[in-house]
């Protein structure tokens, strides 16, 4: 144990939770009447397809989905519209996502504070729901009787469908459109007719779920018939009910794919009304370059003992490398090891590695655990030669709900795999599912999973290397300028393309942490004639995914080293990144020549950014687990394991070492850097242990909706006769149920607020968007201060607050953990820790007692 370790809180206090009246814009609507005259032709359109397709269900000798998923484009948003679908047979609730704004105009524009007319634009959602003909027809009886003054036609629970109508600005079918124009599918299909040759195109066809196993039938063989009309064949099919999904994996000849290309809405396929999206498949693909060294390394330390701690999910590592030798454990149920020669077995290997040791150049020692390795790569034959990625006859999304199964409760009649794993490294994203309006299905499968295990994913948030296209400049006029030029060059760059530098799915989850790279390791190269850098040491990685998540959350989350890259010049005078994989980068296992001997090479990116926060993970395990041995008789408990290491992986965070610089590179304010930095950079260092001025407690607790918890921090110290800097840090982590069929999809929202009575102790927030940070399930924020103030031995309170968020009437209470460190400047005559640390077990033996 060091010195001064971590702390245990005594039991929180119950109370209330924190209350804030809701502020809203004015909306003017138009009124029943006059939406009646206004959406009276949408209706007729409706009711002119439910008749064509009720003719159409009476000359099909087989089953037909007799329904159509109707799409409510609203301004603003009517929360109990759910509640009234819910209620209503013949409707079936699908979702519900925000979107584009809306221009005012006559019937629909917002009225300002001092009572005039804004012309800005008007927040909008779009509500899907299925519906038969029956059910649409009364809903237009409902509306219409309401309109001619009968009461109580909205009976309790139904008033949503009331209150939804005054709110609608179209009304219409979900179309073809719709089906492909989130998922980029056409610009998927043209560029596999164009490098696929004569091969067969596969895809996924993401169907809307529904809960009745007959209706799922129905649009299976639906969609099966239009398929093989069209040639094809269905590969797979994937139902996982817990996340609302329904997808299958297909596959089209190339004559049917220029058809849809060609003419998309003509084609029966994209008419179906079953069918959500069509999806591109899963891409995340690493090439198989490798100019490997033989590895000289040697890491003399014992060998792990006990259970998996963490767990990667990758390609197929060379198992028998002399750094890896004995410290893994594969568990391969696929057989993917089957034609995996291990000159190919590249990113497994790499990332094991790291997620071991960290960056070998580091030195740092391996962790104490085994890591258990499941392979979802293969490799395969590409245009650059052959790569690693997901096998396009399988469902990424499938793979891993069978795995994660697998590993935490088993498989059929075998036993779980490796139940006590508390960490799963996942670097890898899809760079066709960029962040949209909806989460992304895996990512969905993620949180929910995370939720019901207990388990903290760590997810690299993805790469965009193509940023260095985007960069308006020859090579030789990038190399004549200094790095501050460059970093405001590549800012500039990023700027201007935001919206295709997105993080990748399934980075958005929202209970795990995303991880960004920073173009920093432990190599120290210099530029030369051919090789220059593209930003400072440091910075994030320029290609390096950019947030913000899903509804505004901060992600990702961290940044850390993600290894850099030299440019160098092309033979056109433009630049493109080295592909080398001799240094600068960050130095891991690799095989060497044919796979035959131990190599070491460097890389990059966020892949390696996120194994070597998994590394970091492994290692804050050791210190939890032994500092709840010392204070408790027991170790780390499993139920609270994910929770703690998520709050303890992000304590250490701040944007201090370059908020400066790199808010001149972004042209942002040094306090609106969290869409380029997250959190910041973890200093897991400053959390394993404390000082003498600088004491890190932790909390643990669980609350229910609308409940609260109060820590009390007791601070015997004199601020009132001299300046004294001082810093508060507190971390907030949890894990939430997820409503994956709702726009709002977080179930409950935790949070803190900070009390010190009023006494300005730490008044001022750094590195934070405070309103940012209360929209996922991480909140993280750094106060400080330094004006004397009159504190008399009292007590800081942090108080954690529960609300209802998607879900509504949940009744379980939701586990947390919090993490709070504070600070003062060095040079005082102040021993903060033993101070406060005395106070903290005195009162934990008056709780005892």
């Amino acid at each position: 144990m060091p010195d001064r370790p971590l702390i245990l809180f005594p039991s929180p206090e119950r109370a209330d939770r924190e209350r804030k009246a809701p502020s809203f814009p004015r909306i003017v609507k138009p009124s029943f009447s006059r939406q009646f005259a206004r959406l009276q032709p949408s209706f007729n359109v409706l009711q002119a397809a439910f008749e064509q397709k009720n003719l159409k269900i009476q000359q099909s000798p087989t089953g037909i989905n007799p329904e159509f998923a109707l799409v409510f484009e609203i301004i603003g948003t009517v929360d109990n519209f759910y509640t009234a679908v819910k209620n209503t047979d013949g409707l079936e609730w699908m979702f519900d996502i925000e979107t584009d704004s809306f221009l005012p105009d006559d019937d629909f524009y917002s009225i300002s504070r001092n009572g005039q007319r804004d012309e800005g634009l008007l927040n909008g959602k779009l509500y899907c729901i299925m519906s038969n003909q029956q059910a649409m027809s009364q809903l237009l009886s409902l509306w219409q009787r309401y309109q001619d003054g009968e009461t109580d036609v909205f009976k309790r629970g139904f008033a949503g469908l009331r209150d939804v109508f005054t709110h609608i600005k179209n009304i219409r079918r979900w179309n073809a459109q719709d089906r492909i124009a989130e998922t980029h599918a056409i610009d998927y299909w043209r560029e596999s007719l164009e490098f696929d040759g004569n091969s067969p195109v596969p895809f996924e066809i993401e169907l809307f779920f529904r809960s009745d196993f007959q209706k799922r039938h129905i649009a299976v063989d639906t969609i099966s018939r239009e398929i093989q009309s069209l040639g094809g064949r269905i590969i797979q099919e994937c139902v996982i009910s817990d996340i609302f999904y329904h997808g299958m994996l297909v596959e089209l000849p190339r004559i049917a794919i220029e058809e849809l290309v060609n003419n998309y809405e003509e084609i029966e396929l994209s008419k179906v009304d079953d069918i959500m999206f069509f999806r591109p498949v899963c891409q995340s693909a690493f090439i198989s370059e490798n100019d490997s060294e033989v590895c000289t390394l040697t890491k003399e330390s014992p060998l792990p003992v006990g259970d998996a701690v963490v767990a990667v999910f990758d390609g197929m590592p060379m198992q028998n490398h002399r750094l890896l030798r004995n410290r893994v454990i594969i568990d391969d149920p696929d057989d993917y090891a089957t034609d995996y020669e291990s000159k190919y077995r590249i990113h497994g290997t790499s990332m094991v590695s790291l997620a071991i040791y960290g960056d070998l150049n580091r030195n740092d020692t391996p962790i104490s655990s085994p890591v258990y390795v499941r392979p979802i790569l293969r490799p395969k034959p590409c245009f650059e030669g052959m790569e690693e990625g997901i096998p396009d006859d399988h469902m990424l999304i499938d793979t891993l709900h069978r795995a994660i199964k697998r590993m935490m409760e088993g498989d059929g009649e075998s036993p779980a795999t490796a139940p006590n794993t508390k960490v799963i490294n996942l670097s890898i994203g899809d760079p066709v599912r960029q962040l949209t309006g909806i989460m992304s299905p895996i990512a969905r499968l993620l949180d929910f999973l995370a939720y019901k295990y207990k388990i903290l994913f760590i997810i690299s948030a993805g790469n965009h290397p193509e940023i260095i296209d985007f960069v308006n400049k020859p090579f030789d006029e990038l190399k004549a300028l200094n790095m501050s030029q460059r970093n405001k060059v590549f800012g500039d760059a990023i700027n201007n393309n935001q919206w295709n530098l997105k993080i990748l799915s399934p980075s958005e989850s929202l209970n795990g942490l995303t991880i960004g790279a920073l173009y920093d390791d432990f190599t120290s190269p210099a530029e030369n004639s051919r090789c220059i850098w593209a930003v400072d040491k440091g910075m994030p990685s320029p290609m390096s995914a950019i947030g913000k998540g899903y509804r505004s959350t901060i992600a990702p989350d961290l940044f850390y080293y993600g290894g850099r890259k030299f440019i160098r010049k092309n033979h056109d005078g433009t630049s493109t990144w080295i592909t080398s994989t001799r240094e600068p980068g960050c130095l891991s296992a690799a095989p060497y020549e044919a796979g035959s001997k131990d190599g070491c090479a460097f890389y990059s990116g966020t892949s390696d950014a996120a194994a070597q926060i998994t590394h970091e993970a492994a290692k804050c395990y050791d210190v939890l687990n032994q500092l709840f041995l010392e204070e408790t008789g027991v170790g780390i408990l499993p139920e609270s394991t994910a929770i703690l290491l998520k709050a303890m992986l992000t304590h250490g965070a701040s944007w201090e070492p370059i908020a400066e610089k790199l808010s001149l590179a972004m042209g942002s304010s040094p306090k609106q850097l969290s869409k380029w930095l997250g959190n910041g950079i973890p200093n897991i260092d400053r959390v394993v242990e404390c000082t003498k001025e600088r004491i890190t407690l932790i909390g643990l607790g669980e609350v229910k909706i609308d409940e609260g918890e109060v820590f009390r921090l007791p601070l015997p110290v004199d601020f009132s006769s001299r300046l004294m800097k001082r810093k508060l840090t507190v971390t907030l982590a949890y894990l939430s149920p997820v409503v994956p069929n709702k726009q709002a999809y977080r179930g409950i929202q935790l949070w803190f607020d900070v009390d010190d009575n009023g006494k300005g102790l730490v008044p001022d927030r750094l590195n934070t968007e405070w309103q940012a940070v209360r929209k996922g399930s991480l909140q993280h924020e750094i106060f400080v201060g330094e004006k004397a103030i009159v504190w008399n031995d009292e007590d800081l309170i942090i108080k954690v607050n529960c609300k209802a968020d998607a879900c509504k009437k949940v009744k379980t209470a939701i586990p947390y953990c919090l993490f709070v460190s504070f600070e003062v400047a060095e040079g005082f005559d102040v021993d903060l820790y033993t101070d406060v640390a005395a106070k903290i077990h005195q009162r934990v033996e008056i709780q005892d007692s």
